[in-house]
């Protein structure tokens, strides 16, 4: 009220000011004026015409378009491999020893019963450098598997049946100790490398069971190999076979730049996601509109299973599937949000209502994978208005504009919270300590804004992985994949773990 008062009275004060002297100055202030009035007058001819001719922003932003950029994307991502498998059996001389111990043996004969009768599923015998079909009945089989006469022959081609494996496209069971005869000796070079990386590439990872042996008073290892997909069906299946028999079997998992890390959260509902909520689950600082309305917050991973209970079509609730993505749709202005959240945190505020973070609550187990240690996170944020309005107007024949990038907006950081698993990481989102509700580079405060989780720093697990593929005289497999680990494709660096789409409505 004072502020309105104020304005009211200055501007009487000027009205006098003037009119004093309109009486000094006579005509002469007076075509002053008529000249004044007459350039206000073309120039707001001149505004208008302006208004007239130039383009107008008609684009109003709806979830729905969001909604349809998450499904157009994740349609283009062909990381799933052909339906079927291969089961590609070591039957070298070699293989006796290790399959010797009752332990051993019982692997065998596990991965036998649970893929034998799969049509699905075919075996293959690698002996005498060939790479040959085992078109065997259940039984049959298991006795031509079991019995030791069966392996007395030599030079199981590796690197053939790897290529193989590579060109088929479809998940695969490699069963062997990795030692490759070329011109009658153990090849000792890192045969395996190129297949390793090209898998990995592709978008794949390998998952390698491993047990020891002794030949002929040599320690090697037998790996059980399998390569899959990031859906993972066939390791599924092994890993279910191996726990029956030998549940503490040593693994290593290899996985590259577009290993699928497990992602779970902790939000107060499936409507509600990770932004703060205090004691009386109340939003306060960024007042999010989560009431799982066509415009409201939303999580573009879902619950799966199927209403008729159909058998591989189920998962619990707490393992979510789809896009990993969500939508805030913010009710505050980010300068609101800003002071909101520093006078949640100020003295004197509940320990159970203080403001900790903007975004919170989703956890990643990067221990799913051991080939790098994941050492920080950051979060890059893009503009997405152009995008979005290119949705709304060419869906159906969508070419996506470059996002310009948004600096000094947000920060990223991974925590270890007590009471959670080896390996998983609290995500936190923040504001940047620099921002101020306001953005730069000609950036609207109320356009749809990208923030993307990615890998920042990342190191290869060199020493774990020597110690686990390499034995005494042979270091072939341990350099494969230490050269898989080192290759450009494979560094995780850059790779985007999860997004949030954030706006406020209130700009």
């Amino acid at each position: 009220m004072n502020h309105i008062m104020a304005r009211r009275t200055s501007h009487n004060s000027n009205s006098r000011s003037r009119n004093r002297s309109a009486k000094k100055g006579g005509s002469s202030t007076s075509k002053i004026v008529i000249v004044a009035l007459s350039l206000i007058a073309l120039a707001g001819i001149g505004f208008g015409v302006w208004k007239l001719l130039a383009p107008t922003e008609d684009y109003k932003f709806s979830r729905k378009h969001l909604d349809t950029y998450i499904k157009l994307k994740s349609n283009i991502h062909p990381e799933l491999l052909g339906d079927g498998a291969g089961v590609y059996v070591d039957m070298s001389d070699g293989m006796n020893f290790a399959y010797s111990s009752a332990e051993s043996k019982a692997i065998l004969q596990g991965v036998i019963n649970k893929f034998a009768n799969d049509r699905a599923i075919n075996f293959y015998e690698l002996s005498n450098s060939q790479i040959s079909p085992l078109e065997l009945g259940h039984t049959e089989l298991y006795n031509y598997m079991l019995n030791p006469a069966n392996y007395k022959k030599q030079k199981a081609p590796i690197e053939k049946t790897l290529e193989k494996i590579l060109s088929a496209n479809q998940p695969a069971l490699l069963m062997t100790d990795f030692e490759e005869y070329k011109g009658g000796v153990i090849e000792q070079a890192a045969y395996a490398k190129r297949y390793f990386i090209d898998w990995l590439a592709k978008g794949y990872n390998i998952t390698f069971y491993k047990w020891n042996f002794t030949e002929n008073r040599k320690e090697k290892n037998m790996f059980l190999a399998v390569f899959d997909d990031n859906a993972n069906r066939l390791n599924n299946l092994v890993a279910t076979a191996v726990k029956l028999s030998n549940p503490n079997l040593a693994t290593f998992v290899l996985g590259g730049r577009e290993f699928a890390y497990p992602v779970s959260s902790l939000y107060p509902s499936l409507k509600e996601g990770g932004n703060y909520h205090n004691s009386k689950g109340q939003d306060v600082v960024t007042n999010v509109l989560s009431n799982g309305g066509a415009e409201d917050f939303i999580s573009y991973s879902k619950p799966f299973a199927s209403a008729n209970g159909e058998a591989g079509k189920f998962a619990p609730l707490d393992n979510l599937y789809g896009a990993l993505a969500e939508y805030y749709p913010i009710g505050v202005s980010w300068a609101d949000a800003i002071s909101n959240s520093k006078q949640m945190q100020q003295e004197g505020i509940a320990s159970e209502d203080i403001f900790n973070h903007l975004l919170s609550n989703l956890y990643v187990d990067f221990g799913a994978q051991n080939g790098y240690n994941i050492e920080a996170i950051e979060v890059r944020t893009f503009d997405m208005h152009s995008t979005m309005k290119e949705i709304a107007n060419n869906d159906s024949t969508y070419t996506e504009p470059n996002a310009p990038e948004v600096n000094v907006f947000l920060t990223a950081d991974m925590k270890t919270p007590d009471g959670i698993p080896s390996g998983w990481k609290e995500i936190t989102v923040d504001f940047d300590p620099k921002f101020n509700g306001t953005f730069t580079e000609g950036i609207s405060g109320s356009d749809l804004m990208r923030a993307n989780i990615v890998i920042s720093k990342v190191s290869a697990n060199i020493n774990e992985a020597i110690g686990f593929f390499s034995w005494p005289g042979n270091m072939s497999l341990a350099n494969s994949v230490k050269e898989t680990l080192i290759a450009g494709s494979s560094n995780p660096q850059g790779r985007i773990l999860y997004t949030y789409y954030l706006k406020t409505l209130a700009e």
